[in-house]
């Protein structure tokens, strides 16, 4: 099996279980390593890039195809092509293409976003799947569309929009999100309005990479950290300081209880494999939880608050702006209110 970036080699495995590196440079960080096996690779790298069967629809994913449920399985038949970075998989004798195949330039099979977003089942049978589904990490509901100016994410989220009110306010990047209006025709319309009367909205976003610009999650920054003997949090600092204290005032602010090792990271370029900063905060369809006690997640032994403290005494950020802000759509009057005391909070803190 040969591990690509775009077109050119970067690995192979041999018959005898040993690694050929083609380009010691270009191995995803996770494979940066210097006793590099058939087993990081394996199951460390290539098992771990398909979908989680946590996935909500993710059943209804592999369903579709008759997929097994196995990880292997699914990234041999997806060429663990994604769009996250540039990295794809194939066997030697295989005449699949970067140029060919890749899911920045081809339309994507429309059947699995249906399926995706709304548990719409569909049955195929096609030689080639073309689908970013079955390799989107994460848990929720959601799908990637391509509309006329580029391709988006739709997922089911309504703190995404309120959520991105507020960071708007203190200034904070992030991953801009907008209620979906006019769906696609290929997508289910009565279970959409099914999801939508449950108290939920479809939200959309739009991609945050490119064949130019790449992203790796935190969780394969850490495996990067331990295999270079470095402290993961510290390496983060001091990556990119500002967006890394930036997310301390962020989550606090919003009182997220899901900021894991999976939704923040850093950008790279793809053709160099070389870190440039943190990417936008994204994935806040946890925001606005109602215990105000919760411990980060991202800076080991602090809480929330904490954490927020200190990064606000470096940044000194715009806090009052929320409080001086009219209460987002699509918010709950007990969270805008939890929201504006923890602003106030934050502010007494740092005085």
């Amino acid at each position: 099996m040969l591990l690509m970036m775009k077109d050119r080699k970067v690995l192979e495995t041999m018959t005898d279980g040993s690694l050929r590196v083609y380009d010691r440079k270009l191995l995803p960080f996770a494979l940066q390593k210097d006793d590099l096996t058939y087993e990081d690779f394996i199951f460390n790298w290539l098992a771990v890039r398909p979908l989680s069967m946590g996935r909500t629809n993710a059943k209804e994913i592999l369903n579709n195809s008759k997929i097994p449920q196995t990880p292997l399985t699914i990234a041999k038949i997806s060429h663990a092509f994604n769009l996250t970075d540039c990295y794809w998989v194939r066997e030697e004798e295989e005449t699949v293409t970067w140029e060919s195949d890749n899911l920045y330039d081809h339309p994507m099979d429309q059947e699995y976003a249906d399926t995706a977003l709304t548990g719409m089942p569909h049955s195929l049978n096609r030689e080639k799947i073309h689908t970013p589904e079955l390799t989107s990490q994460g848990v929720s509901a959601k799908c990637w569309i391509q509309e006329p100016d580029g391709i988006y994410l739709y997922k089911v989220g309504r703190k995404e929009l309120p959520a991105s009110e507020i960071l708007q306010q203190l200034g904070i990047s992030h991953v801009v999100y907008e209620r979906a209006g006019l769906y696609q025709k290929y997508l289910s319309k009565e279970r959409l309005k099914r999801i939508e009367q449950s108290g939920e909205l479809i939200v959309k976003s739009k991609l945050i990479t490119s064949k130019k610009m790449s992203i790796v999650s935190f969780e394969e920054f850490a495996v990067w950290c331990a295999n270079q003997g470095k402290d993961e949090y510290e390496e983060a600092r001091k990556t990119d300081p500002k967006r890394y204290y930036e997310m301390q005032i962020a989550d606090y602010i919003l009182n997220n209880s899901d900021r894991h090792v999976g939704n923040w990271g850093f950008y790279f370029k793809t053709d160099e494999n070389a870190l440039t900063g943190m990417h936008p905060l994204m994935d806040h369809d946890h925001a606005f939880d109602e215990n105000e006690t919760l411990v980060s997640q991202t800076w080991d032994g602090k809480t929330l608050l904490e954490a927020a403290v200190c990064a606000q005494k470096i940044l000194n950020l715009p806090v009052n702006h929320v409080l001086c802000m009219e209460m987002p759509e699509f918010l709950k009057d007990q969270e805008w209110d939890a929201v504006k005391e923890r602003a106030r909070t934050l502010l007494n803190e740092c005085e």
